[in-house]
């Protein structure tokens, strides 16, 4: 069965305060893009570096996202050898 809790957005503000460059760039050019007219090239050049600083984050996120059932040590853990 489906959980709500599953699809409820986490916004984790410890890991935007963890890089305050990247999120002081990240808020600069997204107020950039949507109150400034730019030219077409440096819109799309500003378009290309927010969307990798989003992915950047969101592979942060994800890397460090800890699910339900999950051993805290890193090793994977393997079968049994018969």
């Amino acid at each position: 069965m489906l959980n709500i809790e599953d699809f409820k957005i986490r916004i984790r503000y410890d890991e935007f305060l963890a890089h305050p460059a990247l999120t002081s760039i990240f808020v600069v050019l997204f107020f950039t893009l949507s109150f400034a007219r730019l030219p077409g090239i440096l819109y799309m050049l500003i378009l290309a570096v927010e969307i990798y600083i989003a992915m950047l984050f969101g592979a942060r996120f994800a890397a460090t996202e800890k699910k339900e059932g999950e051993a805290d040590s890193p090793a994977p853990q393997t079968a049994e050898k018969s």
